[in-house]
């Protein structure tokens, strides 16, 4: 009996079936919700990676358009706002005005003008490795330059003025003068009044300071015993201006008030990493911007956050806050004046990009004091050669303040009041 043929070769009888067709049903209903799974991850992804964007996006339109709602020209100026960069060294003039029209957070009395009470330097340094807060004294007598008010009166030059008055003829008389003063290019200034103190404290939930002693001031509201307290809106402010609560009663003591509050943000700042989370920082810029004036070439929507970013990787201890050096003022004992040849020294210190140190008891060497320079002339390539594996770096040159300069670093923690 003859054997049946061999079914065709492929045929569906004899084929083995694929691994695909063993699978069973319930194995592809699997895959494929497996498969919505992962669809549905990345599209939820992608939705707030947009909404971030967008967040980012009305975060920088709010901030910009607070901003330029607050910019001022220099008056008579046709050559356009000079937008800076921020490479290379920053030179920033900060003033906090006292000025009363317009502010909503309290009732702070129905004095007219405008008076720059707190007045700071801001360098940051070429590389932005270290930066220097120099802040000058309300009643430092400083000639002035002829500048324009923003009603177009010129001023005539003058031989000494308060410094804290000029703020009243406008911000740019300030700048001018300071810039002529210090001899650094100050192109830039940030106007911060009452509103803007409580804005940002309460915007980094705020502030942690130290009171050596109880402080009782009605001129300021501030009431707080001695030891660490959270400060933040309007008790923050009359931290700031407090002036009879704390110290001699002085201006200058006011100011190592500031400095104490100012190092202790700049902890709280950095701890908290606002500067480097976009989210953080646009939220402090928007509570910032909402109460500064700033001149047309901080408007733009990335000036701000720009500034931040120069100050973002800086050591703490290499943040140096002091005080301008001053003495009595020959004509009134109750202005100062600054002591000339540490002013200059502190300037040209700046201008030469070098990091301010504080003198230390045990430094042994005079202020000024270097290391002995070699006779041999210097070497021209020096400054660009690259150093061989292993070899050391010269460290960069720093000027240290004479004994007894006021400040300290931002690093440091100090109390308000102590001696």
């Amino acid at each position: 009996m003859p054997r049946p043929s061999s079914p065709p070769t492929g045929s569906a009888s004899s084929a083995r079936p694929s691994r695909r067709d063993r699978r069973s049903p319930a194995h592809g209903r699997r895959r494929s919700r497996r498969r919505k799974v992962l669809f549905a991850v990345a599209g939820a992804a992608a939705g707030l990676l947009v909404v971030g964007i967008a967040f980012a996006g009305v975060m920088a339109a709010r901030v910009a358009g607070n901003i330029a709602g607050n910019s001022v020209a220099r008056p008579g100026d046709t050559d356009g706002p000079e937008i800076p960069d921020w490479n290379g060294a920053v030179n920033l003039l900060i003033m906090g005005s006292d000025v009363r029209e317009g502010q909503t957070s309290a009732d702070y009395g129905d004095e007219g003008g405008a008076r720059s009470d707190a007045m700071m330097l801001l360098h940051v340094s070429s590389d932005h490795s270290n930066a220097t807060l120099v802040s000058i004294p309300r009643d430092t007598m400083l000639p002035t330059p002829e500048c324009t008010t923003p009603d177009g009166e010129t001023i005539d030059a003058r031989e000494a003025v308060q410094i804290n008055a000029v703020l009243d003829d406008g911000p740019y008389c300030s700048l001018d003068t300071i810039r002529d003063f210090t001899g650094l290019d100050v192109d830039h200034f940030v106007v911060v009044d009452f509103d803007g103190v409580i804005g940002v404290t309460d915007a980094i939930g705020g502030v942690e300071i130290c009171l050596a002693e109880d402080v009782d001031d009605p001129d300021s509201g501030l009431t707080l015993a001695a030891g660490e307290h959270t400060i933040q809106g309007a008790e923050a402010l009359a931290f700031l201006r407090t002036r009879h609560g704390i110290g001699d009663g002085s201006d200058l003591g006011r100011i190592a008030t500031q400095q104490t509050y100012l190092s202790a943000l700049a902890r709280k700042v950095k701890d908290a990493g606002t500067l480097t989370n976009p989210v953080a920082l646009f939220g402090l810029a928007d509570a910032a911007s909402r109460s500064v004036t700033v001149d047309d070439g901080l408007a733009g929507p990335d000036a701000l956050v720009g500034l931040a970013g120069t100050l973002a990787n800086i050591d703490l201890a290499n943040i140096a806050l002091v005080q301008l050096p001053v003495q009595d003022y020959w004509a009134d004992p109750n202005r100062v004046e600054p002591i000339a040849d540490q002013a200059e020294a502190l300037f040209a210190a700046l201008a030469a990009d070098e990091a301010v140190t504080f003198a230390t008891d045990d430094a042994g060497a005079e202020p000024g004091d270097e290391a002995p320079a070699d006779d041999a002339p210097a070497d021209a390539s020096a400054d660009t050669a690259v150093p061989a594996p292993g070899a050391s770096v010269a460290p960069k040159p720093k000027a240290t303040l004479p004994p007894g300069a006021k400040g300290q670093d931002a690093a440091t923690k100090s109390c308000a009041g102590a001696p």
